[in-house]
């Protein structure tokens, strides 16, 4: 179970309160956050196993965005989603098909200028279809690599043309899932992450910082 500390730093550095490549030394910590060192010092190894931040020598620094990251996270992704997608279609039940579709029309409703809402109810939805999985190691893993995702400031979604994209394929998917076809869930999911990949690596290339 997670500690306030390790709750409040985590969420300080998802919300790039600290830089990339920032120490995030125990002294510095224990004071903002009243804290111990002891608690402080798992919250950093907690994050370091997340993947939030890393060891350089004997500095704990958040890490640095680049595309070699990038194509990391996302390639490690697109498999865990098209095996999420995949399991999904065989598993889910009525009231998974439910909430998902609950929510798709939500972002069908949603002000595709509104970037904050796309990527909320968005994250929703790719957590509504893990848990439709029932697999709670498949469940872990894509938590674990979205926390990274959430580390970008800007999100895809508000790139051009995408939006109306998402929805197509989040229609797509569902009515996949929703026949049963697990090898047609799991390639629409992989190439509904494989656009995200490259749209991604188009906004680095354009402006490094927006990330």
């Amino acid at each position: 179970m997670a500690s306030p500390i390790h709750q409040r730093l985590r969420e300080d550095v998802l919300a790039s309160v600290f830089a990339p490549d920032e120490p995030l030394t125990e002294a510095k910590l224990t004071e903002r956050y009243g804290a111990s060192r002891t608690p402080v010092r798992e919250a950093l190894q907690r994050l370091e196993q997340d993947g939030l931040v890393e060891r350089r020598g004997k500095a704990v620094v958040v890490r640095t965005h680049s595309a070699e990251e990038i194509i990391d996270i996302y390639e490690s992704r697109i498999i865990l989603e098209q095996a999420a997608a995949a399991k999904a279609a065989v598993k889910a039940t009525a009231l998974d098909r439910q909430l998902l579709t609950g929510l798709l029309t939500q972002m069908q409703q949603l002000d595709p200028s509104d970037g904050r809402a796309l990527a909320e109810t968005n994250r929703a939805f790719h957590a509504q279809l893990w848990h439709a999985t029932h697999s709670p190691s498949l469940i872990g893993l894509l938590e674990r690599l979205d926390q990274q995702v959430r580390r970008y400031t800007l999100t895809t979604l508000t790139y051009p043309g995408r939006w109306p994209v998402v929805l197509a394929d989040y229609a797509e998917l569902l009515a996949a899932i929703g026949d049963g076809d697990s090898g047609r869930a799991g390639e629409i999911a992989a190439r509904h992450m494989s656009d995200a990949l490259n749209i991604r690596l188009k906004m680095y290339a354009e402006d490094p910082r927006t990330l």
